[in-house]
């Protein structure tokens, strides 16, 4: 996933104010009205389209005015909106804006660790339960060539959630008594 600041900005600012618009007139009047919190990602994304002096202009007399011009004073010295976020001036309230894009940026970095953290247990735990890779993929209703990767050493190719329940079950059967590839008696 290829996200941009300025994609998470939008995103983020439709979310918080509860409307499709990006119309900074409008998501100015959320902010003053029924959604304060939309007020540091729609300044931020002033910024990033080069929006900043007109949003500040239908901020006057708010309460977001004062913080506005203090960003955008902050911006002015600062070589780009990333190194501004990045560094350690800006105010909490828009630093968490930056925090929260670079968590939904580094997600799935983060689950393919975890993923492959998880796969190393399962892996255990059907050896232990003898429950085969078909059968666990009958047993979940889950796509075979996607568990079959992911097992192999692919760790995107199944969610987190996937992962774990893939796990869980794994996990589940090897406790079970009785549970595992039949035994066939000779005679």
């Amino acid at each position: 996933m290829n996200l941009t600041f300025e994609g998470f900005l939008k995103g983020y600012c439709r979310e918080l104010s509860g409307q499709q618009s990006l119309s900074f007139r409008k998501l100015v009047e959320q902010a003053t009205t029924v959604a304060p919190r939309v007020a540091e990602p729609l300044f931020l994304l002033a910024l990033a389209q080069g929006k900043a002096e007109y949003v500040l202009g239908l901020s006057e007399g708010s309460w977001m005015e004062e913080g506005y011009r203090d960003v955008f004073s902050l911006y002015g010295q600062a070589d780009s909106l990333a190194s501004l976020c990045a560094g350690d001036k800006l105010p909490n309230r828009y630093a968490n804006v930056w925090r929260a894009y670079r968590g939904m940026k580094e997600k799935p970095v983060a689950d393919r660790r975890v993923n492959a953290l998880m796969r190393k247990r399962t892996l255990k735990a059907l050896e232990a339960s003898g429950v085969t890779r078909y059968g666990l993929c009958r047993d979940l209703h889950l796509n075979k060539g996607n568990v079959y990767a992911y097992l192999a050493g692919d760790d995107s190719k199944v969610s987190r959630k996937t992962a774990r329940r893939i796990m869980e079950y794994a996990e589940e059967r090897g406790t079970q008594e009785g549970v595992g590839r039949p035994v066939r008696v000779a005679g």
